[in-house]
């Protein structure tokens, strides 16, 4: 009703049937002297009726003593609870120039359009006084909707407002409160979000005209922020760490309190970090690089290794997802810790190539090794050294298995002392192997140390055990073998060994060539 009476155009407002419901100011004085327009049907009091909306037309009043006034109409309908209602627009066409009736054509059409907005507007001059507000606006400050008048400076309206304790926004200060809505008000341009008391959220976004007026636009993000929460809810509470991170600088922009946990940083130090910071030397460039060339999210497929803020080192696989904010990139990581599965993968390998009993490779280990080494073109030379311990059967019959184990275990660690880093392999019972390159002709100085590493008794339950050890040595391609024949020979070498009394070692060529036996003793 306010803004109605403010308008500075003669207005009629009928009902579903066509009486006129209401009458402005300026609309009472064109029908003059008639001295009573509500109630009357809009065919009794205009020369034509019914009027198309949207257009203008030329129509004659009645003023009720037998006079009339040309004017300009045009009419606007909605739908309201009591049906179909009706606006009608008068413009005495007398009065107006043509320059007239373009503003106030342009003038209507801004109210038109300000109407139709889904967002709450008010239009100030270049004194801060209003000039024009929609429907929404005025419901949303419905406690001062009674002082919404044309020319009342925007100032006021607050001071009203907060004196009336009706301001929807939460004020703790009125004072403080003022001054910095003022403020920032009078700034070219500003945008702020207010929580209201009844729950809602609202964007306050004030631009200043080019004449020095401004134009304040009042925007329900409830919703919005309600997501937002959610948003932010689902992201903090995830048990999997998240990292939030730009497209192209790849700073961390955020992390979830999971990911805080799980790298061991308080906010502050991990903030300060980029997405590959936490990366292992060597993995941080190929990283960064997959994710700026990233052009779609990313399904983890490659383990990262990734150091903790103690220095601990995890695997991670590492899911990217893309999120725009307007035209910023932003990727968040989803890390995935999978330590416990690298390292039993690791120990499944492991025991698949390594003895249970001594942690030596095992028989298949050692061909794998003896195959890489042995290759029939190359002039390199391989050694294999085939050993089987003397006097080992007794141990087990007398003191059991798990005193013949302990024994194996002590074996395992004198020959890997004495092979001085190269292969030592338990193929199985009581046999083991050594496999080394050699440069020119057989060293078998190793065969003499391992044999005088068993002048030591083994001490088992406190009694000294005596063990011997025979070999047998087999070289490739110096012997014309390869593989599984050069391990062959050797074993028959370790045979001859054997049938010349134990604890010395043969050399597998003494098959071929006349017979060169060697004493460890």
């Amino acid at each position: 009703m306010a803004f109605l009476e403010g308008c500075p155009m003669a207005v009629l407002i009928l009902d579903a049937g066509g009486v006129v419901a209401f009458a402005n100011a300026e609309g009472r004085g064109l029908f003059q002297p008639r001295p009573e327009l509500l109630g009357h049907q809009a065919c009794e009091i205009l020369s034509e009726w019914p009027l198309a909306p949207g257009v203008s037309h030329s129509v004659v009043l009645d003023d009720g003593a037998g006079g009339g006034r040309a004017c300009l109409a045009r009419v606007v309908t909605w739908t309201a609870a009591a049906g179909v209602m009706t606006a009608v627009l008068l413009e005495p066409e007398d009065e107006e120039t043509s320059a007239g009736k373009a503003a106030r054509e342009a003038s209507l059409r801004l109210r038109y359009v300000i109407e139709m907005l889904p967002q709450a507007v008010c239009v100030f001059d270049s004194k801060d006084r209003y000039i024009l507000w929609n429907r929404k606006y005025a419901e949303l400050y419905s406690d001062i909707a009674d002082y919404l008048t044309p020319g009342i400076p925007f100032e006021e309206i607050l001071k009203i407002s907060l004196a009336g304790g009706g301001i929807p926004e939460i004020v703790s200060d009125r004072d403080a409160w003022l001054r910095v809505r003022m403020r920032k008000f009078r700034q070219p341009s500003s945008q702020e979000e207010q929580h209201l008391r009844d729950g809602r959220w609202m964007r306050y976004d004030d631009r200043r005209t080019p004449d020095g007026g401004a134009i304040g636009m009042r925007i329900d993000i409830t919703d919005l922020k309600q997501r937002e929460e959610w948003l932010r809810q689902l992201f903090d509470a995830n048990p999997m760490p998240m990292l939030l991170c730009d497209g192209d600088s790849l700073a961390i922009l955020d992390a979830n309190l999971a990911a805080l946990n799980f790298y061991g940083f308080d906010r502050t130090a991990l903030l300060s970090k980029s997405a590959s910071g936490m990366h292992a030397a060597g993995e941080a460039e190929g990283f960064a690089a997959r994710l700026r060339n990233l052009e779609a999210d990313c399904e983890a497929r490659t383990v990262w290794r990734q150091h903790m803020a103690d220095g601990r080192e995890r695997h991670v696989l590492i899911y990217v997802r893309f999120l725009y904010e307007g035209p910023d990139r932003r990727l968040l990581l989803t890390v995935a810790d999978v330590s416990d599965r690298v390292l039993a993968e690791a120990e499944a390998n492991r025991l698949a190539h390594h003895d249970a009993l001594t942690g030596l490779p095992n028989r298949m280990q050692f061909y794998k090794a003896l195959a890489a080494a042995s290759n029939p073109g190359s002039a390199a030379r391989v050694v294999a050294y085939c050993l089987d311990l003397d006097g080992f059967k007794p141990v087990n019959d007398t003191f059991g298995h798990a005193a013949g184990d302990e024994v194996l275990k002590m074996v395992a660690v004198r020959l890997r002392s004495e092979a001085k880093g190269h292969m030592v392999a338990r193929l199985g019972g009581d046999e083991f192997a050594i496999l080394l390159p050699a440069a020119t002709d057989v060293d078998t100085r190793l065969a003499q140390r391992c044999i005088a590493a068993f002048e030591v008794p083994f001490v088992i339950r406190g009694l000294p055990i005596t063990l011997g050890v025979s070999i047998g040595i087999a070289s490739a391609p110096a012997d014309g073998l390869d593989g599984e024949a050069l391990v062959q020979a050797a074993d028959r070498a370790l045979y001859q060994a054997k049938a010349a009394g134990r604890n010395t070692w043969r050399l597998a060529s003494a098959e071929r060539r006349a017979p060169e036996l060697a004493k460890a003793r």
